[in-house]
């Protein structure tokens, strides 16, 4: 009897070692694919891996300088973590102001600033309510972007939008950990199809657009006071 139970608990020690093995396999290759059909998406697109060992990718859209990311969100207990998606402008001519609206605001966006920031404004009335908005010193003009957000954030998967001088960030949710690995191994394995060339695209001319509308303000204002 002794012997058929230790010889259950090698099976079972070989088994989960096994699962654990697949998984590591399986989140290594989901990792490696995540960006594989968005190289066509910028021009000069060249591959490489941030401190967490997770891709970037960085290259040219429409003369600006962009860089997709990928952020695993692990902090909520209680919830399965998803996979956000980052897609970064830099801007070409420094603007005025800083913005940060964060949808359905739970305090565990660690990726975000604006929980350092102590500028607070309410919400424009047609944007969507369960969220703040956010400012460090100086506030966009709201006015510029006012017509963008509504449209940007009909999708229940975009989470923020981050305006600084120098760059313009936006956080859009790909993926969510399989439940049942989560829920007992504690493991956020993700399943490992490439992320939609056809989102990332339409996102990325979509703060193209609100890009250019900061910037072309701001070029206007320093020609004014020329």
């Amino acid at each position: 009897m002794n012997i058929a139970v230790v010889i259950l608990f090698v099976l079972m020690l070989v088994i989960m070692y096994r699962q654990y093995q697949h998984s590591i396999l399986y989140r290594a290759d989901s990792k490696a694919r995540i960006f594989n059909d968005c190289f066509a998406l910028l021009k000069d697109a060249k591959q490489q891996v941030d401190q967490a060992n997770l891709p970037v990718i960085k290259g040219e859209f429409s003369g600006y300088k962009v860089s997709l990311s990928v952020v695993e969100d692990t902090l909520g207990w209680r919830k399965v973590p998803p996979l956000w998606l980052l897609i970064k402008f830099e801007a070409n001519t420094q603007i005025a102001g800083t913005l940060d609206y964060i949808v359905r605001p739970s305090n565990s966006e660690f990726y975000s600033p604006a929980w350092q920031w102590n500028g607070n404004l309410e919400v424009p009335k047609k944007w969507p309510q369960h969220a703040i908005l956010k400012f460090k010193d100086e506030i966009v003009d709201l006015n510029l972007i006012d017509a963008f957000i509504p449209t940007l954030f009909k999708d229940h998967r975009a989470k923020e939008l981050l305006i600084t001088p120098n760059m313009t960030r936006f956080t859009y949710m790909v993926k969510q950990a399989e439940r049942g690995e989560y829920l007992i191994m504690r493991n956020a394995i993700y399943e490992n199809s490439p992320i939609s060339p056809n989102v990332v695209g339409d996102l990325l001319n979509q703060l193209l657009v609100i890009q250019q509308q900061l910037e072309n303000n701001q070029l206007s204002q320093m020609n004014k006071a020329a």
